[in-house]
């Protein structure tokens, strides 16, 4: 076997037993306050909700004042 055949060989496909992942990756397994999705981020108000919606949740806080 040549140095070059490694890189010309094709790859088989192995089989791999996936292990069941989460639906998305968040610290808290809680819905989301705005958009009502699970697996938030943060904490704010004492309620628990993504990056996106806190971004949103504060701007729309800051025009009612």
């Amino acid at each position: 076997m040549g140095l070059l055949d490694r890189f010309r060989k094709k790859k088989e496909p192995e089989e791999k037993e996936e292990e069941p992942q989460p639906a998305a990756l968040g610290k808290y397994d809680e819905p989301c306050a705005m958009c009502g999705k699970l697996a938030t981020e943060k904490k704010w108000m004492g309620q628990y909700w993504h990056k996106k919606c806190v971004r949103k949740g504060r701007k729309m806080a800051k025009g009612m004042l």
